[in-house]
Formats: structure tokens, C-alpha cells, sequence
């Protein structure tokens, strides 16, 4: 009996070792499609930020905002090192760590969720552009309809009143046109175009006209449906009351027909500023969509301009000490920090191009063209292995300039979403556009770049009396650096000009 336990429990082990083969060289098949499926997208994606560079380079000149996206996609996908985390992943596959394979791919999937919508964007961007001149256009033709309703109400207010039937088509032509808009914003806004009870020749039906016990209430309610937006519920008030005032021009009822035009003059204009406030909005969008961008851009710059200042400062250090690195070694570390140095610079030009293509902020424009020349410096003096207090404090003003304009994008951040949520009004019909930097922010701006043209003055004065006392030195480079200063000297000068003037707005 013994025996034959053992003879069925080795049968027994036999089965489970042979299914437990089985098991194991299927898991073994199943991991290695895996590995490969992660290589194949491994190596997809270093395509993909093929693609982009070379459709960055090629849009260059012909979609400069197209390319500047694109380029900062790169960017993005560097600082995360993608393609190098999608090799960690292929590595942990092979090795069969899955754990680990789970939450890189992961995290992986995230960043690439963001960086889909940081290329989508550039759809909403052209989206809102389109949007904005629409509702500008809807705008301009309001406004036309508005002042031809007016001016016959004027000459409805200084006609006799058997005169008045002349009026009727004036009436008309003002309605029609006024009904070519209405459908128009429908057609905008998604909706079907309501009907206006006419035939085809533009003439009323042979309805009974209305009468004058028809209450307010009545004609409301005959005019507006939930359905309808608030555009175009107001739209159908103003079609209601022209429809009226021809009716009462037709009756030689000048009281009558002076309410209505009157009562249509008020619903346009109301109309007009609901059109002003989608304006309004789409703008406000527009603006969290550059200051966003731009905080994200300026909080990079200025984090990695501060780990170098804070390397440079400790080879400052080393080298006034007695334990100096050696001169192939301090090489190799500011040439690293020229390296580093030159990625915010590269950050600094995608933000000016963000900063241009809004055009309102020319005092931010000009703060960051003075911090770009101080860290293009930075890089040269690093270059050449230039470590010294005079390249600490040119790291300081970058430093500096850059704490100031990320505090004005923060605050003017806040300033858009108190707007956004109704907290600041806009005036009444106001039609300027929100600049992305506030007047005040950009004069505490021009403040700090007077101030540090007149550090640099006095930097470059000390600096050319020590080359006078050497007659071999090399004057260009300081030279080069004053033409800079002087050019941005008479900008500031014409930013204040044209800031005291209004042109910048």
C-alpha cells in the first residue's frame, strides 16, 4: 500500500512539475511578446522626436508658433528622458522584474497623456483665433444695424404722421438684415436658425396684426425658448420689436412706433455686450493659456539658473582656497555649467516668442532680452573658464530679473481669474484687450532694468579703466557690451514713450 501512495503521489508530482513547465514556458513566451512589444514602441517613439525636430526646423520661417510647440514638446520630452525610460522598461522586461515594468510604463503613460495635450493645443490657440475675429465680425455689423436703427428712429421722431408708411421699409430692410446676422450667430453657436413667419419676398404673413392689448408677457414668451441661447433669445426680442415698430409705422402710430424702436435701439445694444463678453472670455482663455505657459517656462529658467549660480559659487570657492581643482578639472566643470547654462537660454528664447506673438507686454520683452544677453555672458565667461565674483553677479541679475517676471506672470494670473470668476468687471463697453502684463507690473519692471543698466555702467566704467593700464588688452568684447547696454538704454527710453502714450495698448 505504501508503495502505491508512493507510485501516485510521484505520478501526482510528475503531472504538477510537467504543468508547472507548461505554465512557466508560457509565462516565458508571453513576457518575451511583452519585451518585444516594448522595444517596438521603444523605438517608435525615438521616430516620433525625429519627426518633430525635423518638422520644428522645416516650419521654422513659414509657422514660427507651429515650430516654437513643437520645439517645446522636445524639450519636454528631454527633461523627462522618455526615450531613455522607455530602454529602462524593454530592461526590466528582459530581466523579468514586472513590478517595475508596471509603474514605469505607468508613469510613462502620464507623461505622454501631457505631452498630447501640449500638441493639441496649438488647435484650441487656432480655434480661439478664428472665434475671436468671428465675434469681432458679429460685432461690426451689430454696430451698423445698430446706428441705421437709430437714425430712423430720428426720422421716424421728425416725420409727420401720415408720413410714417414711408418709414416701413426702412423698418424692414433693417429687419432682414438684422435676421441675416441672427442666423448667422445661430449657425455659429451650433444652433438651427429660428423661423421669422415670412415668405420668401420678405413680406408680412396675413396674420392679424398684433394689437395693442397684447401683453409684454405674451410677446415673451411667443419669442423665446429654452432651447435657444442667450444671444439668441435676445436676438428674437430685437426681431420682435422691429416686427412691431413696422406694424405701428404701417398705422401711422408715431408714439408706437418710437417705443418699439426704442425698446429695439436697448436689446441691441444688450446684444452687442453679451458679443463683447464671449469676446472677453475667449481672450481671458487666451491669456491663462500664454501666463500658464509662460510660469512653467520662466520657473524652469529660473531653477536651473540658480543651481548654477550655486555650482559657480562653490568653484568660486575651491579655487580662492587652498584646495583648487586642478585646471583640466575646473574645465570640465564650467564647461558642464556653460552647457546648463546655454538650456536657459534656449527656454528664454521659446518665451520670448510666447511674449512677442501676445504683443502687449513690451516691458517683459525687454526684461527678458536684457536677462538673455546677461546669460548669453554667462555662457561666454564660462566658456572661457571665467569663474570669478564678476560672472556670480552677472548670475545674480538673471537670477533676479527672472524672480521679478515670474512674480508678474503669477500675479497677473490671479488678476485673469478674478475676472474670469466675475470679481472684476469689465467697463462698460470696453473693447481693448486685456493686456497679459498690467500697466503697474510693467513700470515696477522698467524700474529694475534702469537699475541694472546702471550697475552694468558702472561695472563697464571699472572695467575699461583697469584696460587702459593694459595696452595689449582686448577691447572688443566690452565693446560689443556697451553698444548692448546703449540699445538697451534708448529702449527703455521708448517703452516709457510709447507706455505714457498708449501705443503699447
Amino acid at each position: 500500500m505504501a508503495r502505491y501512495f508512493e507510485v501516485v503521489m510521484g505520478n501526482m508530482l510528475l503531472r504538477f512539475s510537467l504543468f508547472g513547465l507548461i505554465i512557466a514556458f508560457g509565462m516565458f513566451l508571453q513576457a518575451q511578446e511583452l519585451t518585444d512589444k516594448q522595444r517596438s514602441l521603444a523605438g517608435r517613439y525615438t521616430q516620433l522626436e525625429q519627426i518633430l525636430f525635423r518638422l520644428s526646423e522645416t516650419s521654422a520661417n513659414s509657422n514660427p508658433r507651429q515650430a516654437a510647440l513643437l520645439k517645446k514638446a522636445l524639450l519636454e520630452s528631454k527633461d523627462k528622458l522618455l526615450i531613455q525610460r522607455f530602454e529602462t522598461l524593454v530592461n526590466a522586461l528582459e530581466r523579468r522584474q514586472f513590478s517595475d515594468a508596471v509603474g514605469g510604463q505607468a508613469a510613462i503613460a502620464q507623461d505622454l497623456l501631457l505631452l498630447l495635450k501640449l500638441l493639441e493645443s496649438e488647435n484650441r490657440t487656432e480655434q480661439r483665433e478664428r472665434e475671436k475675429e468671428q465675434i469681432k465680425e458679429y460685432i461690426r455689423e451689430l454696430e451698423e444695424i445698430l446706428h441705421n436703427e437709430r437714425v430712423l428712429k430720428n426720422q421716424t421722431h421728425q416725420q409727420e404722421s401720415q408720413n410714417l408708411p414711408t418709414l416701413e421699409k426702412n423698418q424692414r430692410d433693417i429687419r432682414t438684415r438684422t435676421q441675416t446676422l441672427r442666423d448667422r450667430i445661430a449657425e455659429y453657436e451650433g444652433q438651427s436658425p429660428q423661423s421669422d413667419n415670412e415668405n420668401e419676398s420678405g413680406e408680412s404673413s396675413d396674420q392679424e396684426p398684433s394689437t395693442n392689448q397684447e401683453s409684454e408677457t405674451d410677446r415673451e414668451s411667443a419669442t423665446e425658448s429654452p432651447e435657444q441661447s442667450p444671444t439668441q433669445r435676445t436676438m428674437q426680442k430685437v426681431m420682435e420689436r422691429m416686427k412691431q415698430a413696422e406694424e405701428k409705422l404701417r398705422q401711422a402710430e408715431k408714439e408706437g412706433a418710437l417705443e418699439e424702436q426704442e425698446e429695439a435701439i436697448a436689446e441691441l445694444q444688450r446684444l452687442k455686450e453679451e458679443l463683447e463678453k464671449i469676446l472677453r472670455q475667449l481672450r481671458e482663455e487666451e491669456l491663462m493659456q500664454t501666463l500658464d505657459k509662460l510660469e512653467s517656462r520662466f520657473k524652469r529658467m529660473l531653477q536651473l539658473e540658480q543651481t548654477i549660480r550655486s555650482q559657480t559659487e562653490r568653484l568660486v570657492n575651491e579655487i580662492e582656497g587652498e584646495s583648487a581643482p586642478d585646471q583640466r578639472q575646473m574645465f570640465i566643470r564650467a564647461d558642464r555649467l556653460a552647457g546648463e547654462q546655454q538650456s536657459v537660454v534656449d527656454d528664454a528664447e521659446a518665451a520670448l516668442l510666447l511674449l512677442r506673438e501676445d504683443g502687449t507686454a513690451q516691458a517683459m520683452v525687454e526684461s527678458l532680452l536684457q536677462a538673455r544677453f546677461d546669460m548669453t555672458e554667462v555662457k561666454n565667461r564660462l566658456e572661457r573658464t571665467l569663474v570669478d565674483t564678476v560672472t556670480l553677479h552677472i548670475e545674480n541679475a538673471v537670477i533676479d530679473a527672472l524672480q521679478e517676471m515670474l512674480e508678474a506672470i503669477q500675479v497677473a494670473m490671479d488678476e485673469s481669474r478674478q475676472r474670469q470668476e466675475g470679481q472684476q468687471q469689465a467697463q462698460e463697453g470696453e473693447q481693448e484687450e486685456e493686456p497679459l502684463i498690467q500697466l503697474l507690473a510693467e513700470l515696477r519692471m522698467i524700474h529694475s532694468m534702469q537699475r541694472r543698466v546702471n550697475e552694468r555702467t558702472k561695472r563697464y566704467d571699472a572695467e575699461i579703466q583697469k584696460m587702459q593700464e593694459k595696452p595689449e588688452a582686448d577691447l572688443n568684447p566690452l565693446r560689443l557690451a556697451v553698444e548692448e547696454l546703449t540699445r538697451q538704454q534708448n529702449r527703455i527710453s521708448r517703452i516709457l514713450h510709447e507706455l505714457r502714450t498708449g501705443r503699447t495698448r
